[in-house]
């Protein structure tokens, strides 16, 4: 069987002759092209589209959502700057930072404060500058407990000092902002 299939092929090889096996050769390579290249290139392009088609849905249901529940932009604005407290109780959170570092084993010593008003909008940017000294992991649990128990303020700067390398206590300066509404 196979003597006949080869001498079958040979025969039909001479028919072909050079420029039918060029053409033969060609297809092979088209065909190993097409199943190396083109085919996974198009499952590529169809996950994509179906991708593209599902986002687009997102998107019109979101457009949706956001008509049936849009509020005027100035409810919107007066919501936004409700979150923030008031500048008088700037002294009532200074308080509160105090007693968080006191519990985690921090001393207080002196703080500086610097608060600007914001040109633009209505908040006031209240900055907290606290030199700090202690033990790193303690340095780290108050800065912990601090935004865990005040959500409002943001660690700005932190910067960490050792004077010897055995030494159990840092020096550390801590820049903390406390964002604040006008009164109402």
């Amino acid at each position: 069987m196979k003597l006949r299939l080869s001498s079958h092929m040979r025969r039909k090889g001479i028919q072909l002759g050079r420029p039918g096996a060029i053409g033969a050769g060609g297809l092979v390579m088209c065909l190993a092209l097409y199943f190396s290249i083109v085919q996974p290139a198009q499952q590529r392009l169809d996950t994509v589209r179906l991708s593209v088609s599902s986002l687009h849905g997102q998107t019109a249901q979101a457009r949706r959502a956001t008509k049936e529940g849009a509020r005027p932009l100035d409810e919107q604005l007066a919501a936004f700057y409700g979150i923030f407290p008031s500048e008088h109780d700037a002294t009532d959170w200074v308080g509160k930072i105090a007693v968080i570092a006191q519990r985690d084993g921090l001393n207080l010593q002196q703080a500086e404060y610097k608060a600007e008003r914001d040109k633009t909008g209505k908040l006031t940017r209240f900055q907290m500058s606290l030199p700090l000294k202690g033990e790193y992991q303690t340095i780290r649990r108050f800065l912990s407990d601090l935004r865990a128990e005040i959500p409002i303020v943001s660690l700005e700067q932190v910067q960490f000092e050792r004077q010897k390398v055995g030494d159990p206590l840092v020096d550390a300066k801590v820049r903390l902002v406390i964002y604040l509404g006008k009164p109402s």
